[in-house]
């Protein structure tokens, strides 16, 4: 498994597409840092209204005081992350099938097992990585801006980035069972969109609803994800503990359901 976890860590390392999301999230999380700071800094309004220019984010004024951790959450978190490693996952797991590396390597009676969890460690390494570089832009961002964001303690932070990094985790492995049980690009980056957007939502809360169980969607991946950063700022150790069994059930479900797959004869 080491081999293959080398390897894959190889091929990120010389992945295009790799450096791409990691050029896009900077870009994308520098505009919306500006567009928050100038949305909420009351400075910045009466400067812009004197002059005739009015701009304003829809559920934000400029009377609101955000912390450092609620900025990380409404400009990273949600659906942008969820986004980035569904392209990335399905941009690097279906090359492999398109040009015919996973049949090969799989023919050659490596366990199925080690081959999905390889893909996984490879890819939530590398998002971490991502969390990480783009935590650090908003830091850099925020002290050039004087501390306009309410620093929270270090350790809320850590924890912070922890339990995303974690969720990140079983992004991966469902992005992952995706890839391997429906192998078009096309197809994953699709339904990446529908699943990250929230909307399936649309479709399955009323039909939930209806049978009473919508108190389904609060255990889902995305669900836990919203409600992070209120989480970890009022801490309850009994919800947290809770997000990480049903996460961690998740990432087991969905390493099971891909080496199912994989262990067929017609791969």
């Amino acid at each position: 498994m080491f081999n293959m976890l080398r390897m894959d860590l190889k091929r990120l390392q010389k992945s295009k597409s790799s450096y791409v999301i990691f050029i896009l999230s900077i870009f994308l999380l520098f505009i919306f840092f500006v567009a928050m700071y100038i949305a909420l800094n009351p400075d910045l309004q009466s400067w812009m209204k004197a002059r005739g220019f009015i701009f304003q984010m829809d559920g934000m004024d400029s009377t609101q005081t955000l912390s450092f951790i609620d900025l990380f959450h409404l400009t990273y978190t949600q659906n942008f992350i969820a986004i980035l490693i569904g392209i990335v996952v399905v941009l690097f797991n279906c090359h492999e099938n398109e040009c015919g590396f996973s049949k090969n390597i799989l023919s050659t009676h490596v366990n199925r097992f080690y081959y999905v969890v390889s893909k996984i460690i490879a890819l939530s390494l590398y998002a971490l990585l991502l969390i990480l570089v783009c935590c650090g832009e908003l830091v850099l961002l925020n002290i050039c801006v004087s501390s306009f964001f309410i620093w929270n303690t270090i350790s809320e932070i850590i924890l912070y980035i922890a339990l995303l990094w974690f969720i990140a985790i079983g992004y991966v492995c469902m992005y992952t069972t995706l890839t391997v049980w429906l192998k078009s690009k096309s197809g994953c980056i699709g339904t990446v969109i529908v699943y990250a957007t929230g909307l399936w939502m649309a479709i399955a809360s009323p039909l939930l609803n209806f049978v009473g169980w919508q108190k389904i969607l609060d255990y889902t991946l995305m669900s836990h994800l919203g409600l992070l950063s209120r989480q970890v700022q009022n801490i309850d150790i009994n919800v947290i503990l809770l997000m990480l069994v049903n996460v961690l059930i998740f990432i087991f479900l969905y390493i099971l359901l891909s080496t199912l797959k994989l262990n067929r004869k017609d791969i």
